[in-house]
Protein backbone atom coordinates (compact mmCIF):
# COMPACT_ATOMS: atom_id res chain seq x y z
CA UNK A 1 0.00 0.00 0.00
CA UNK A 2 1.38 3.53 -0.97
CA UNK A 3 1.96 6.22 1.61
CA UNK A 4 1.02 9.79 1.53
CA UNK A 5 4.28 11.10 -0.14
CA UNK A 6 5.06 8.07 -2.12
CA UNK A 7 5.00 8.30 -5.56
CA UNK A 8 2.59 6.31 -8.23
CA UNK A 9 2.95 5.22 -11.52
CA UNK A 10 -0.57 4.71 -12.95
CA UNK A 11 -0.53 1.52 -15.15
CA UNK A 12 -3.42 2.76 -17.86
CA UNK A 13 -3.70 -0.52 -19.51
CA UNK A 14 -5.73 -1.32 -16.16
CA UNK A 15 -7.34 1.61 -16.38
CA UNK A 16 -8.99 1.34 -19.47
CA UNK A 17 -12.04 -0.73 -20.62
CA UNK A 18 -12.06 -0.50 -24.14
CA UNK A 19 -9.49 -2.62 -26.52
CA UNK A 20 -8.44 0.39 -28.39
CA UNK A 21 -7.94 2.76 -25.25
CA UNK A 22 -5.80 -0.05 -23.95
CA UNK A 23 -3.87 -0.35 -27.86
CA UNK A 24 -3.44 3.15 -27.85
CA UNK A 25 -2.13 4.10 -24.65
CA UNK A 26 0.28 1.47 -24.68
CA UNK A 27 1.41 2.92 -27.43
CA UNK A 28 1.49 6.10 -26.01
CA UNK A 29 3.76 4.80 -22.99
CA UNK A 30 6.48 2.89 -25.62
CA UNK A 31 6.69 6.41 -27.44
CA UNK A 32 6.92 8.18 -24.08
CA UNK A 33 9.90 6.04 -23.81
CA UNK A 34 11.42 6.17 -26.90
CA UNK A 35 11.19 10.25 -26.82
CA UNK A 36 13.34 10.14 -23.59
CA UNK A 37 15.84 7.30 -25.42
CA UNK A 38 19.49 8.91 -25.94
CA UNK A 39 19.62 7.63 -29.41
CA UNK A 40 16.11 9.35 -30.20
CA UNK A 41 17.23 12.73 -28.48
CA UNK A 42 20.53 12.42 -30.26
CA UNK A 43 18.45 12.48 -33.90
CA UNK A 44 16.04 14.86 -32.79
CA UNK A 45 18.68 17.28 -31.78
CA UNK A 46 20.89 16.89 -34.64
CA UNK A 47 18.13 17.37 -36.83
CA UNK A 48 17.16 20.30 -35.27
CA UNK A 49 20.71 21.82 -35.57
CA UNK A 50 21.01 21.31 -38.81
CA UNK A 51 17.79 22.64 -39.84
CA UNK A 52 17.08 25.72 -37.31
CA UNK A 53 19.05 28.65 -39.69
CA UNK A 54 16.38 27.77 -41.97
CA UNK A 55 13.49 29.39 -40.25
CA UNK A 56 12.96 32.94 -39.56
CA UNK A 57 9.74 34.41 -38.07
CA UNK A 58 7.50 35.25 -40.35
CA UNK A 59 3.87 34.78 -42.64
CA UNK A 60 5.69 33.53 -45.56
CA UNK A 61 7.00 30.43 -45.48
CA UNK A 62 9.81 29.72 -47.85
CA UNK A 63 9.97 26.52 -50.09
CA UNK A 64 12.71 25.12 -47.79
CA UNK A 65 10.49 24.42 -44.90
CA UNK A 66 8.11 21.54 -47.34
CA UNK A 67 11.48 20.08 -48.13
CA UNK A 68 12.84 20.30 -44.15
CA UNK A 69 9.39 19.23 -42.86
CA UNK A 70 9.63 15.98 -45.39
CA UNK A 71 12.51 15.34 -44.15
CA UNK A 72 11.73 15.22 -40.53
CA UNK A 73 8.78 13.17 -41.18
CA UNK A 74 10.95 10.38 -43.04
CA UNK A 75 13.40 10.61 -40.10
CA UNK A 76 12.37 11.31 -37.15
CA UNK A 77 8.53 9.16 -37.58
CA UNK A 78 10.46 6.61 -39.38
CA UNK A 79 12.70 6.17 -36.54
CA UNK A 80 9.44 6.47 -33.79
CA UNK A 81 7.53 3.61 -35.96
CA UNK A 82 11.02 1.04 -36.37
CA UNK A 83 11.00 0.90 -32.61
CA UNK A 84 7.41 0.55 -31.75
CA UNK A 85 7.10 -1.96 -34.72
CA UNK A 86 9.97 -3.86 -32.44
CA UNK A 87 8.12 -3.51 -29.21
CA UNK A 88 4.76 -3.73 -29.93
CA UNK A 89 3.40 -7.12 -31.94
CA UNK A 90 1.34 -6.00 -35.23
CA UNK A 91 2.25 -2.19 -34.61
CA UNK A 92 0.35 -0.23 -37.65
CA UNK A 93 1.01 3.40 -38.07
CA UNK A 94 -2.12 3.81 -39.71
CA UNK A 95 -4.16 2.84 -36.62
CA UNK A 96 -2.19 5.05 -34.48
CA UNK A 97 -2.72 7.63 -36.83
CA UNK A 98 -6.61 6.97 -36.60
CA UNK A 99 -6.95 7.25 -33.07
CA UNK A 100 -4.97 10.31 -32.56
CA UNK A 101 -7.11 11.97 -35.50
CA UNK A 102 -9.99 10.79 -33.12
CA UNK A 103 -8.40 11.66 -29.78
CA UNK A 104 -7.01 15.19 -31.06
CA UNK A 105 -9.11 17.25 -28.57
CA UNK A 106 -8.52 15.46 -25.49
CA UNK A 107 -4.74 14.88 -25.71
CA UNK A 108 -2.50 17.35 -23.76
CA UNK A 109 1.30 17.08 -22.69
CA UNK A 110 4.75 17.47 -24.98
CA UNK A 111 4.47 13.84 -26.31
CA UNK A 112 1.17 15.12 -28.07
CA UNK A 113 3.01 18.22 -28.87
CA UNK A 114 5.95 15.81 -30.82
CA UNK A 115 3.45 13.71 -32.45
CA UNK A 116 1.89 16.98 -33.80
CA UNK A 117 4.91 18.21 -35.92
CA UNK A 118 4.13 15.24 -37.83
CA UNK A 119 1.39 16.13 -39.36
CA UNK A 120 0.64 19.72 -38.71
CA UNK A 121 3.20 22.15 -41.08
CA UNK A 122 2.18 24.80 -38.40
CA UNK A 123 3.21 23.24 -35.16
CA UNK A 124 6.27 21.65 -36.99
CA UNK A 125 7.01 25.35 -37.89
CA UNK A 126 6.16 27.08 -34.39
CA UNK A 127 8.76 23.88 -32.90
CA UNK A 128 11.53 25.14 -34.88
CA UNK A 129 11.19 28.97 -34.21
CA UNK A 130 11.07 28.27 -30.60
CA UNK A 131 14.28 26.59 -31.02
CA UNK A 132 16.22 29.41 -33.08
CA UNK A 133 14.72 31.67 -30.15
CA UNK A 134 16.57 29.27 -27.59
CA UNK A 135 19.52 28.99 -29.79
CA UNK A 136 19.52 32.86 -30.07
CA UNK A 137 19.18 33.74 -26.84
CA UNK A 138 15.81 35.06 -27.19
CA UNK A 139 13.98 33.31 -24.15
CA UNK A 140 14.65 33.81 -20.73
CA UNK A 141 16.46 31.52 -18.86
CA UNK A 142 14.87 30.63 -16.08
CA UNK A 143 17.09 27.47 -15.20
CA UNK A 144 19.21 29.93 -13.06
CA UNK A 145 16.52 31.09 -10.87
CA UNK A 146 15.57 27.21 -9.73
CA UNK A 147 16.92 25.37 -6.63
CA UNK A 148 16.52 21.47 -6.49
CA UNK A 149 16.48 20.56 -3.24
CA UNK A 150 15.97 17.00 -1.91
CA UNK A 151 11.82 17.19 -0.77
CA UNK A 152 12.01 16.15 3.04
CA UNK A 153 9.28 15.96 5.56
CA UNK A 154 11.05 18.02 8.46
CA UNK A 155 10.25 21.97 8.96
CA UNK A 156 12.96 24.10 8.78
CA UNK A 157 12.96 27.33 11.17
Amino acid sequence: MAEEGDLMEINYSNVCQDSSDQYFYSIIGCIEDILMDDKFIELHNNFMEQYWPHFEDSEENKFVYTDIFKKYNDTIEKYIEDQLSKTIENFDMNRLEEELKKRQNDLEGEIFEILSTFTDFLAFKEKFLDYKAMKEGKVMDLSKEFVICKYTNEIAY
